[in-house]
């Protein structure tokens, strides 16, 4: 079931909101870069803590521009939306638990060196979750999407306090599945 957006969106905005989503494919790319790095003394070390978060950020990506060009070709044409909820809640989901053992692995890795080490990767990925809330954000606009299904409570938390977008479009959901 879609939000009824306030207004009509230009071509512009349309094409503003897919460069949020096709952003994840150059935070992969720097993510990559980290394993070319001259810091890095070991790269396949550093490619085993990055590439299964290299590899979701793209399978997400591909998921979630598809199903933005299926909302926004709807919308446009005034056509019944084929974009799939489930889909696009699946990729973001994936996305924020790769997100999660990333730092899980990072954390591991850190417990074996016996103290607290910053992965070169770390700030990378901090854009990579910021860009993965504007994503939500995009889809929010359009969508019902379950953000209780997509990130852990904690991370929902944090979200809402850094984006008080979030916790409005969220009271406008439940307002709207009352009513």
């Amino acid at each position: 079931m879609a939000v009824q957006t306030k207004k009509p969106y230009s071509a512009e905005e349309f094409e503003a909101k897919y460069l949020e989503i096709t952003n994840l494919y150059d935070m992969a790319e720097e993510l990559v870069s980290t394993v070319e790095s001259k810091l890095v003394s070991n790269p396949d070390t550093q490619l085993d803590i990055v590439e299964p978060l290299i590899n979701e950020i793209g399978d997400a990506a591909d998921v979630l521009t598809q199903e933005f060009i299926y909302i926004a070709e709807s919308k446009k044409n005034k056509t019944t939306m084929k974009a799939s909820k489930t889909n696009i809640e699946g990729a973001l989901r994936k996305l924020f638990a790769a997100i999660n053992d990333y730092q899980g692995r990072v954390k591991d890795i850190s417990k074996k060196a016996h103290g607290a080490i910053m992965n070169i990767a770390d700030p990378v990925v901090q854009k990579i979750q910021r860009q993965a809330e504007l994503v939500v954000v995009v889809f929010l606009e359009f969508l019902q999407i379950s953000l209780q299904s997509i990130m852990g409570k904690a991370e929902l938390e944090a979200l809402k306090v850094r984006d008080s977008r979030i916790a409005l479009m969220m009271h406008e959901h439940s307002l709207a599945q009352q009513g």
